[in-house]
């Protein structure tokens, strides 16, 4: 494949996309280096699937061995899945292409990215492509630059750039002077957040508040017992996979929206912290704070024994969202979730949550809240001004093989 020459389309400066066999010996060293840069971005540096994936994609096409990225392949080396795997009931490769693919795009969304080389997946390969900045397209631009502040006449070539540079721009702000002004559901759902001046509090919990010391009659369950026997420092250096998702997802909107944030242990959070700005909540049982607010709202978690499920205030009786009860700890087949946003009226601070009955639902929920299409999901359920209003939303995922798949819907209200 010979190169080729991209427009920008949305992507920064000019770039020149550049097929693996091609690459010289200083290309594939800029590629590794951006390779460490975005393993090291919240997108990526608080999971292992996505940064697994993406090392090892990019590590085979520098090496020419593109033969070897294929579905399969993936689930194999990367996701350690069994050779013989069907692929159709499992589709661990195919869910983490999507997420890399998404979060690449966060990431380069980032005015401080722009000039960086590219890493990019077509929709549907597995194979990565690189792009790298335009050295003589940036060289022509700075030089009209340089003649313009001068005062020299630029040259014909010079003057089609100033053209371009000034054009351009105009016709994109007159685009969105004069265009729609409808914002997506996830613009008019983190709204208030993003709007707030103070930085945003992201609650996380770990293995030590996941499993605390157990204060009621019933026994605990083996699972249990052998949780509280580790240290407490091992335990908060521990969090799930699907509440890291759930959190990365997060942190790379905030990200992209340059909004500043922090993350904390939900053990080390005081009433004090909450009333510093917005608060989002990751985790279900997890977080008792999650578990505060979400006590007070129509739909809550309740655990009966064994049995977890979420009620609805409004039809208390009801055991409709209950998560099926495996005895031999394997993970479930359904999850729910319930994402909220609150004003709270004890620390005048919009509060997010993001919590599941497990660890899936947790991953789908985060998912879900920066995922337009989920947030409008629930706008088609019920009607009003959701970018004022409190919201609550009740999810529900299908797991396979331990990944949850997108969230659905089941209902919403906000007042």
């Amino acid at each position: 494949m010979s190169d080729r020459r991209s427009g920008n389309q949305g992507d920064g400066p000019v770039a020149v996309a550049v097929a693996q066999p091609n690459l010289t010996a200083a290309q594939k060293a800029l590629v590794r280096e951006q390779l460490a840069r975005i393993m090291a971005s919240p997108l990526f540096s608080h999971s292992r699937r996505f940064p697994d994936f993406l090392r090892y994609t990019v590590n085979r096409a520098l090496d020419e061995d593109t033969d070897s990225i294929k579905e399969r392949t993936l689930g194999v080396e990367v996701f350690g899945r069994d050779p013989n795997y069907d692929t159709s009931l499992d589709p661990v490769v195919r869910m983490t292409a999507v997420e890399v693919r998404k979060r690449l795009t966060q990431y380069y969304q980032l005015p401080s990215h722009e000039l960086e080389p590219r890493i990019d997946f077509a929709r549907g390969s597995y194979v990565p492509e690189f792009r790298f900045p335009d050295e003589q397209a940036l060289h022509d631009v700075a030089t009209v630059a340089a003649e313009i502040a001068t005062g020299r006449k630029p040259l014909r070539k010079s003057r089609w750039l100033v053209a371009a540079c000034v054009v351009v721009p105009s016709l994109l702000i007159s685009s969105f002077l004069l265009g729609s002004t409808t914002r997506t559901g996830t613009e008019i759902f983190w709204s208030p957040v993003i709007a707030s001046k103070s930085p945003v509090l992201i609650c996380m919990p770990d293995l030590q508040s996941s499993y605390p010391p157990s204060s009621s009659s019933q026994a605990p369950t083996p699972i249990q017992q052998q949780i509280s026997g580790l240290p407490v420092a091992f335990k908060r250096d521990r969090v799930s996979f699907g509440d890291s998702i759930a959190m990365s997802e997060i942190a790379g909107l905030l990200g992209s929206k340059a909004k500043e944030f922090r993350v904390r242990h939900t053990e080390d959070v005081d009433l004090g912290d909450l009333k510093e700005g917005p608060v989002i909540l990751i985790g279900g049982y997890s977080n008792t704070w999650a578990m505060q607010l979400d006590g007070e709202l129509r739909y809550s978690f309740v655990k009966d024994g064994n049995v977890h499920y979420i009620r609805d205030a409004q039809n208390p009786n009801s055991r409709e969202w209950t998560e099926p009860s495996l005895s031999d700890g394997s993970p479930p087949t359904t999850d729910y979730a319930i994402v909220s946003r609150v004003l709270d009226p004890t620390t005048g601070r919009i509060v997010i949550t993001a919590a599941g009955i497990q660890q899936f639902g947790t991953q789908a929920a985060g998912e879900c809240i920066t995922d337009a299409n989920c947030i409008e999901q629930a706008e088609k359920l019920v009607s009003g001004d959701w970018t004022n209003a409190n919201v609550e939303i009740l999810l529900q995922t299908t797991v396979i093989g331990d990944n949850p798949g997108k969230a659905r819907v089941l209902a919403a209200t906000i007042w």
